[in-house]
């Protein structure tokens, strides 16, 4: 059984309405996959899957990378890449995975040096597939940061931004949801978190907010659980902030399989707009059963890192808002495989972001080049320190960052769309990897 919401995800994720960010409401169409002895058809998920990314066609030269440097200062990193032709792309690393993770970097960077990236798709594969005894965040969150600044630089050398070399631009404004203060509104009492949240709220106006529910800790298990908190949060949510706003809450894999469908019908009731990953994130079968249970559409995925459980995860229709994180993930190229997957099974997507850093920058490039991106995307403000707590000196290229009335545009300067400033960038010292 499935609400009017949920249904009508499907239909506008299917027809893939241009420019359009997709809202819930209307009727479900036939699934676009086909039952063969009660195991699912994968043929057209496939399809979308092997589809190129890169526009190839806007690079008629080749362009060779000639270097691959990974600055660091202290706890945050900087990657910055050059072409035998002196073309520059850079990228800022994760706010914290990527002090975890940096010795991967050289085990994704031998696949890049000397080589041709108008081949990124092919690249990118190589990368995932010569290191998939070690594949996980921490290597996908190098890969990541390598290819945000290959894409950096293959969109100055075409004088177009990111979104246009991956994909055709559908969203130039990106309508957001605040997904603020993770652990801070945990620890407080639903009264004084939903008041923090307002603040936000009042900063940016957004249309959508993205409450915290249990104690957030991925363990599964209810006993002890905030009992009563979380009821009195989602009651009280809905009273402050009205019956218009568009209210989500993200479990973190907190509960048990009960307890997380019990929490969802309290949702139901209370007309909320998605309810993100209630169960530890691994719990596929068990995840499912909870998507059946429930008619509020059910969102998840950011910490998986491989394509194949995305297929299967699209294929099973177990999210109805699909949440890759461009970092966790490996990047941008696969974000939008992810995409297209989840198109045909008329699904939207959603990307992850984490705080910090340029997370928000990524969630605005991927996000406007996607057909079937939902109607509001993750906002944790924006929180431009690096992982020293350094403010990053960034500008926009073009159009200052700001949100008006819950609305952020996407920067159309070349590549990533801004400049970092050149001071703040020499602190950082060329890592030997």
């Amino acid at each position: 059984m499935q609400t009017n919401r949920r249904k009508f995800l499907k239909t506008a994720a299917l027809t893939g309405a241009a420019s359009t960010l997709l809202p819930f409401t209307s009727c479900k169409p036939e699934s676009p996959t086909t039952q063969i002895n009660n195991s699912i058809d994968y043929t057209l998920i496939d399809e979308a899957l092997n589809k190129p990314v890169l526009k190839r066609e806007l690079f008629s030269n080749p362009v060779i990378i000639e270097t691959i440097e990974l600055l660091r200062d202290r706890d945050n990193f900087i990657c910055r890449v050059r072409s035998k032709d002196g073309a520059v792309g850079i990228s800022i690393g994760h706010p914290f995975y990527a002090e975890i993770g940096y010795p991967m970097f050289n085990r994704v960077k031998r696949h890049f040096i000397g080589k041709d990236v108008r081949d990124l798709d092919t690249l990118i594969h190589n990368a995932a597939v010569g290191n998939y005894r070690l594949h996980g965040i921490p290597l996908n969150v190098q890969m990541a940061t390598l290819e945000f600044a290959i894409l950096d630089m293959l969109g100055n050398i075409a004088n177009k931004q990111v979104g246009q070399i991956i994909g055709d631009i559908h969203n130039q404004k990106v309508s957001i949801y605040l997904g603020t203060r993770i652990n801070e509104l945990r620890k407080r009492e639903p009264e004084e978190s939903l008041e923090l949240m307002y603040q936000d709220w009042e900063e940016t106006k957004a249309k959508a907010i993205k409450l915290r529910a249990g104690i957030g800790n991925n363990v599964g298990n209810d006993r002890d659980n905030a009992p009563g908190r979380t009821e009195k949060l989602v009651k009280l949510a809905r009273e402050k902030f009205g019956g218009d706003m568009n209210l989500m809450i993200d479990g973190n894999g907190t509960y048990t399989l009960d307890g997380a469908i019990k929490l969802g019908k309290l949702l139901e009731e209370y007309n909320y707009y998605f309810y993100e990953e209630p169960i530890p994130y691994e719990w596929y079968e068990e995840q499912k059963q909870v998507q059946e249970a429930l008619n509020i559409p059910m969102a998840g995925g950011e910490q998986e890192s491989r394509l194949h459980t995305f297929r299967w995860l699209i294929a099973n229709d177990v999210f109805q808002v699909v949440q890759p994180d461009i970092f966790y993930f490996g990047g941008m190229i696969r974000t939008k495989q992810i995409s297209r997957m989840a198109q045909v099974m008329g699904q939207t997507i959603a990307p992850h972001m984490s705080s910090g850093g340029l997370g928000y920058l990524y969630m605005l490039h991927m996000v406007s080049a996607c057909q079937n991106a939902a109607e509001f995307h993750e906002f944790k403000m924006f929180a431009t320190k690096d992982a020293n707590g350094t403010i990053i000196p960034v500008e926009s290229k073009a159009e200052p960052f700001e949100s008006t009335n819950g609305v952020i545009n996407v920067p159309t300067g070349s590549g990533l769309g801004i400049n970092i400033d050149p001071e703040y960038i020499k602190t950082h010292k060329p890592m030997a990897l």
